[in-house]
């Protein structure tokens, strides 16, 4: 693997496969919570939704990791991209009544994100390398940033303007899922060698190594995005009542994580990594402050600004400095598919024990500070990640 700094043809594929799958994640899934809550407003039926959609993501990475060991990453990213078509299909078919199948369309959902991501992130190891890692990661950003603006914007305007709005974005998500999987394949194919082996990369795990500490950052970061992901934007529509306000505020706050990851990509490397992650974990937990005074659209707007600003500064370090640890040796290299489903199991753990908690604080409490209070605590649980990461980056901070 020919490491240049720069960014080859394969490189560019990746991205614009994961720009197609962005942008109809963007239309759909920022809706989807939302389109849940106006057919039953209960936060609980929402958690529970996202609480089996991260239930099905390591199961989906397990049995993807088997699969990509016997053919190839490509395959498990066309059978995630189909998936998540069949779910959208079937959100459509059930329509006002989807509130009643909670629990399988999260399955679906987790299902098909579980085999898409996978198979992304054995190709973004195998393309990339700690050379042009944060570059990648930068312009990913970029375009993340674009796709997650953009496509929500959009989709509220129609939802807002056009009597069938959600079965037009939800139809729209087909249509990109389709060019997604065409874009696949003019990626080249590539099978990883042997049958998979966690055993080896669990023992790793256990005993104190640079892995070691990032295992357990990852679980504290996924602690933080179970929640954090789909509890904002639906907090944004109770606020505004509104899903084109939705959309604006997803258009705003993108515009500004855009700026902040092209500055991280023009900024960041190796050895500043620690100093970008600490700045990063604190003012996002700085950023959630401004709720404690009240709960509305204004501070909600607050924290999206906060949050689009200095999220990239913690989130590329963390993800560049995980890849180059598994890549640190060609043992471990080889064992790429192991160490990314054990990263996801922790991540997803954490995903889950924090949206189990959302779930028993709402069934026994409506009350809003107890929300906010929740959302400060997880954002705090990011400083563990730069408390462990220090043993992993190259200086410390």
């Amino acid at each position: 693997m020919e490491q240049t700094g720069k960014l080859d043809g394969q490189a560019r594929l990746l991205l614009l496969m994961n720009t197609l799958y962005l942008s109809s994640i963007g239309l759909s899934n920022t809706f989807v919570n939302v389109y849940l809550w106006k057919v039953k407003s209960d936060y609980a039926i929402i958690g529970l939704f996202n609480l089996f959609t991260f239930l099905a993501i390591p199961i989906a990475f397990w049995i993807g990791g088997h699969l990509i060991k016997r053919r190839d990453r490509v395959l498990s990213i066309r059978i995630g991209v189909f998936i998540m078509a069949v779910f959208y299909l079937t959100v459509l078919m059930l329509g006002k009544s989807a509130t009643a199948y909670i629990v399988p369309l999260g399955l679906l959902l987790g299902t098909g994100a579980g085999f898409y991501w996978l198979g992304y992130y054995v190709m973004y190891f195998e393309i990339t390398g700690p050379d042009n890692r944060d570059v990648f990661n930068g312009a990913n950003g970029l375009l993340m940033s674009i796709a997650a603006g953009g496509a929500p914007f959009f989709a509220g305007w129609l939802v807002t303007h056009q009597t069938n709005g959600y079965r037009l974005i939800f139809s729209l998500s087909l249509i990109i899922f389709t060019l997604a999987v065409i874009v696949s394949f003019f990626i080249c194919g590539r099978k990883c060698e042997g049958k998979l082996d966690l055993r080896s990369v669990w023992t790793d795990t256990r005993d104190i190594s640079k892995w070691h500490y990032v295992v357990f950052s990852y679980f504290f970061w996924g602690m933080r995005e179970g929640v954090v992901i789909f509890l904002v934007g639906l907090l944004v529509f109770v606020a505004s009542a509104s899903e084109f306000t939705v959309g604006t505020y997803a258009l705003f706050t993108s515009i500004l994580s855009l700026v902040s990851y092209y500055a991280v990509g023009k900024w960041i490397r190796p050895h500043r990594r620690g100093r970008s992650l600490l700045i990063g974990a604190f003012m996002l937990s700085v950023s959630v402050l401004p709720l404690l005074a009240q709960l509305r659209f204004g501070t909600l707007l607050l924290l999206g600004i906060g949050t689009a600003l200095f999220y990239p500064f913690f989130a590329v370090p963390l993800v560049s400095t995980s890849f180059d640890v598994i890549g640190e040796s060609m043992e471990k290299a080889r064992l790429r598919v192991e160490y990314i489903i054990i990263r996801e199991f922790a991540f997803s753990l954490g995903r889950l024990l924090s949206t189990l908690v959302f779930v028993l604080f709402v069934a026994t409490t409506g009350s809003s500070l107890v929300l906010v209070l929740y959302l400060m605590a997880l954002n705090l649980l990011l400083l563990f990640c730069w408390i462990f990461m220090r043993h992993v980056f190259p200086a410390h901070v």
